[in-house]
């Protein structure tokens, strides 16, 4: 029985999926355009009018028009869809319509007769509400009119805030109450039986609540090194709070909300900035100032640290700062504030324990712009190690040379009677050439930060008995020689003066 009912069900389902395929279909009609449009639209219908069917056209010149591509000149309905294409393309356009059993396709093209040009828009804040302005000509008596609060002046994707059916000039007030705060570029959009036109205004609105005792406190802002910065001060730890920063033309470009207790952002320019405004607000009911930071502002200050190296074995450095005008130094070691509110040129000692440092010199001028100077120094005043494996000091030797070997830190530079010598993990083994008599031998090794270690020996080189008396044979021969040579030389002289 159970294997009945199943099979009964699959069944149903079978037939409820034909009936399905049997109505979704997909419509395709091919329309010949001849004519010269400036201004065409397509008026598309089918005989079920109760059905809503989606519509793809497609010119000769292979261009899509869709809800999906070309969202603004579709609009779609229940038994028609109208597609604005302008100046269309001359031959063969190829009209699919999908949906579910829509019946006959039919579509006519045809020029627009009204051109709806707008001649004016603008919106003003006037006594506590904002009003949109607006005249349009070449339009029928009554169009619809939209206008929208976009954060920038491009894309058309601002948010609705007013819609309704106008005459072709006039004026009407935008509840704006629903919009957060923010710097707004609103636009109009005029609409016919599926034409439309859209325009921004050229002015920019500033929706803050002026009369709201919510402010973010003690904002500064300016630029930052080769950025730019702002910041504020949290009534509590647990705030948070929205930054927003826009171009120079007022397009947001940067809409960020601040982590709980932060109180800082920065950000950098781009290439194409000339300079960006900035404001920070805390929730949707309150007011905020901006604040213009200029890319090519500079402050006039500069610091030299005495030590160019990263390293040193000194526990201080000193820095010479010079500020011209008005700016407040202040200075940090390893994050820690070491120099506060200083107004004056001059050297400052910083002071430092041995490992890694970071110092940064802030200098702060009149407008808030900030410059910083950075260290980053590695102390050190412990000398290297230096060991090694077999004393030679005060040695004595018949050999002319020895082998000195040891170990020292790695990374230190490891020198011998001034000439440098190779170390392999921090191990060492060099032969020494001696000549007789004491030979001083001195070991010098030298960290990266200039601490030095020493070592010193002086090792005797004496011949052993059987070399000096071949030493003294080869001596008596060489005396022998020179006499013989001398006996010879005197007779061959005295020859020369008889004759």
């Amino acid at each position: 029985m159970k294997r009945i009912v199943k099979v009964a069900i699959l069944s149903m389902l079978f037939t409820i999926l034909l009936y399905v395929n049997a109505f979704a279909e997909t419509k395709e009609v091919k329309l010949n355009v001849d004519k010269d449009y400036t201004n065409a639209i397509f008026y598309i219908t089918w005989d079920n009018v109760e059905e809503k069917g989606s519509v793809e056209l497609t010119s000769p010149d292979g261009k899509v028009y869709s809800k999906e591509k070309t969202s603004d000149n579709v609009y779609e309905a229940n038994g028609e869809a109208i597609v604005n294409v302008g100046q269309p393309a001359k031959g063969e356009w190829t009209i699919k319509v999908s949906g579910d059993n829509l019946g006959v396709v039919k579509v006519e093209a045809g020029q627009l007769p009204n051109s709806m040009v707008i001649d004016s828009f603008s919106v003003e804040a006037k006594d506590d509400k904002y009003i949109a302005k607006y005249s349009i000509s070449d339009c029928p008596e009554q169009v619809q009119v939209e206008v929208f609060a976009d954060t920038d002046s491009e894309g058309f994707d601002g948010e609705n805030v007013y819609s309704g059916t106008c005459g072709q000039s006039g004026e009407v007030e935008l509840p704006l109450g629903n919009l957060k705060p923010c710097e707004y570029h609103f636009y109009i959009r005029v609409s016919k039986d599926g034409a439309f036109k859209r325009a921004y205004t050229d002015s920019v609105i500033s929706i803050s609540r002026k009369d709201s005792q919510k402010k973010v406190n003690d904002v500064k802002g300016g630029k930052y090194n080769d950025g730019y910065y702002i910041s504020w001060t949290n009534e509590n730890e647990n705030d948070r709070k929205t930054v927003y920063v826009w171009d120079k033309d007022m397009n947001l470009i940067s809409e960020v909300e601040t982590e709980a207790g932060d109180t800082l952002y920065y950000g950098d320019f781009k290439d194409s900035d000339e300079k960006v405004y900035l404001a920070v607000v805390d929730g949707n009911d309150c007011n905020y100032d901006k604040i213009e930071v200029n890319k090519d502002t500079t402050v006039d200050a500069n610091v030299v640290y005495d030590v160019e190296e990263n390293a040193t074995n000194h526990r201080f450095i000193t820095a010479d700062v010079t500020i011209n005008g008005k700016a407040v130094i202040d200075a940090l070691l390893n994050d820690e504030l070491m120099l506060e509110g200083q107004t004056e040129s001059g050297k400052y000692r910083i002071n430092m324990s041995d490992g890694d440092n970071v110092v940064v010199f802030r200098i702060t001028d009149e407008k808030n712009n900030v410059i910083t100077f950075t260290k980053n120094i590695y102390v050190d005043t412990v000398p290297p190690a230096l060991s090694i494996a077999d004393d030679i000091d005060n040695s004595i030797t018949s050999k002319d040379y020895i082998y000195i070997s040891g170990y020292s830190e790695e990374g230190a530079v490891l020198t011998l009677n001034g000439r440098e010598i190779e170390m392999e993990k921090g191990y060492f083994n060099k032969k020494v050439s001696l000549k007789l008599g004491e030979n001083v031998i001195k070991l010098v090794a030298t960290d990266i930060a200039g601490n030095e270690s020493q070592y010193s020996a002086t090792v005797t080189y004496e011949m052993s008995k059987s070399s000096r008396r071949e030493l003294y044979i080869i001596a008596g021969v060489i005396i022998i020689l020179v006499v013989v040579y001398m006996i010879v030389f005197i007779k061959g002289i005295k020859r020369r003066r008889k004759k």
